[in-house]
């Protein structure tokens, strides 16, 4: 083997051993890239996952986060919603769902809930009728002067005649000269040379009172219908006033007497407006207050029943103008108002006005959704309809049965109420209202109840209501009272004028 050849083996050799150790090489780098690549799929797994879980926690946290905002938002609008349904409540309160009066209705339209019956309108058969007919005891009518009696023939003197007759009234100045003697007494009324007679007096009165005629409107009606003799001035007419009240002193005592004589006593009271007000010291002195450019509110407060009406001014609704009356700390009987706590202090039992009941849990139905008030409602009305037929089958009491019945199904009633109300949130719309409804009607069942327990006592205290309708009537038209005094005497004839007409009494001649 020549040396070429050697030479040529040799580097064969190398090239063999760097062959191989490329080969080696290359399967360590083969090892270490598979290595490599079993960390990358283990590290790119491993970031996956760990992605995934900043992802799901990202996403976890935006999530809890959008649910404390909705809850945040639901309770928003909750309290939202619940400032909405207690502001239409107020706004929704009127006179047939609230002891609100009438006046404060506003430009509401009241729905009417008497319920549509199938009857024709008119008298329905069996009402008896009425038609215009001449007064009963006639004759004794024009033996006392009350009426006057005119013939006019218009038979030529005939026996057989028919009688057809016509009723009207005279109206004309009547001038009266009374003569006395030189040197003899003048009796007060005609120390002037020409005075009003007492049919003016009266008739000033009744209709400034009564019709509620203003002074200006008076004097011009005087005027015209005597054609212009009787000129009344604004003064006379008010001097006619404090005149007919300075003597209604002992008529006034009497009507108290009946009131405290009396079984069932109404009463009430209402707020006027006038310029002047009184403020009482420690001793109970009346010191009298102008109130310039405005008018403040006053107190007046009914006394009444069946047969007498007393009016009283104060000027505060309180106690201490109670005392001041001295007719309820005087009253021994069954006293009817709406639900005035102060009057709860006087009387010997107490008939609280159903009217005003049914008013508050009607609103407390429809104003705050709580059924359980108009089940309530049903209730009660249903006792009241039940008495009216018992009344008028001529009963003058309630079974006792009956009346056991009742009473157990009026607490019944209030404990479902209670368990109703369980049921509601402290903060809850109604709940107040519903609570405060349910305390009452637990308290003063025996008032509630009053009217079945005595036949003799209302369901309403209507009689007070009634009585003092003609003060908001005066207000609406004159606006207010100038002075309190003015008051105090437009009280004391109306208490006369109320008791006259209640008797069937002629209110010109008591005048």
């Amino acid at each position: 083997m020549t040396d070429y050849t050697k030479g040529l083996f040799k580097q064969l050799e190398e090239q063999i051993k760097k062959s191989d150790q490329l080969i080696e090489e290359n399967s360590k780098l083969r090892g270490e890239n598979r290595g490599l690549r079993s960390k990358l799929e283990e590290l790119t797994e491993t970031m996956e996952q760990r992605i995934q879980i900043a992802v799901d926690r990202v996403v976890a946290t935006a999530i809890e986060t959008f649910k404390e905002e909705i809850i945040k938002k639901d309770i928003e609008l909750s309290k939202a919603q619940a400032e909405i349904q207690r502001l239409k409540a107020i706004i929704n309160k009127d006179s047939s769902n609230s002891s609100r009066p009438p006046s404060q209705n506003g430009f509401k339209t009241i729905p009417n809930s008497r319920v549509k019956s199938t009857r024709r309108p008119g008298g329905q058969p069996g009402h008896r009728g009425y038609r215009l007919r001449l007064p009963e005891k006639m004759d004794e009518l024009v033996e006392a002067g009350v009426v006057e009696l005119h013939v006019e023939d218009h038979t030529n003197g005939e026996s057989d005649y028919i009688s057809k007759w016509e009723i009207d009234i005279n109206i004309c100045a009547k001038i009266t000269e009374h003569r006395y003697s030189k040197g003899a007494a003048i009796p007060v009324e005609h120390r002037n040379e020409v005075s009003y007679g007492k049919m003016i007096e009266a008739l000033s009165v009744l209709l400034s009172n009564e019709g509620i005629i203003a002074e200006g409107r008076l004097s011009d009606f005087f005027r015209n219908v005597t054609s212009g003799v009787i000129n009344l001035a604004d003064a006379t007419i008010e001097r006619f006033q404090r005149q007919v009240s300075d003597k209604l002193t002992g008529e006034l005592w009497n009507i108290q007497t009946d009131l405290l004589n009396g079984a069932v006593l109404h009463v009430d009271e209402t707020p006027m407006r006038c310029t002047q007000t009184i403020t009482y010291t420690d001793s109970n002195e009346g010191v009298l207050q102008q109130i310039e450019g405005k008018t403040v509110g006053v107190t007046v407060r009914t006394h009444s029943n069946a047969r007498s009406t007393l009016y009283t001014v104060n000027p505060q609704k309180d106690i201490k103008g109670i005392e001041r009356d001295g007719i309820l700390p005087k009253f021994v009987g069954t006293l009817s108002h709406d639900h005035d706590i102060k009057c709860y202090r006087y009387g010997t039992a107490h008939a609280t006005c159903g009217a005003h009941l049914l008013r508050d849990l009607k609103g407390l139905g429809e104003l705050y959704m709580c059924p359980w008030s108009l089940e309530m409602r049903d209730f009660i009305e249903g006792m009241n309809k039940y008495k009216i037929n018992d009344v008028t089958l001529g009963n003058k009491f309630c079974c006792t049965e009956i009346l056991a019945l009742y009473s157990q199904r009026y607490d019944e009633l209030i404990a479902r109420g209670k368990e109703g109300l369980s049921k509601l949130k402290e903060t809850a719309l109604g709940y107040r209202e519903w609570n405060s409804m349910l305390a009452r009607l637990e308290v003063y069942k025996e008032s509630y109840l009053r009217f079945m327990t005595d036949y003799g006592s209302p369901f309403t205290n209507n009689q007070s209501e009634r009585d003092l309708r003609p003060y908001k009537t005066k207000q609406k038209v004159s606006g207010c009272f100038r002075s309190y005094k003015g008051l105090q005497t437009y009280a004391k004839i109306r208490s006369f004028i109320s008791t006259v007409k209640k008797r069937s009494l002629n209110l010109l001649i008591q005048s």
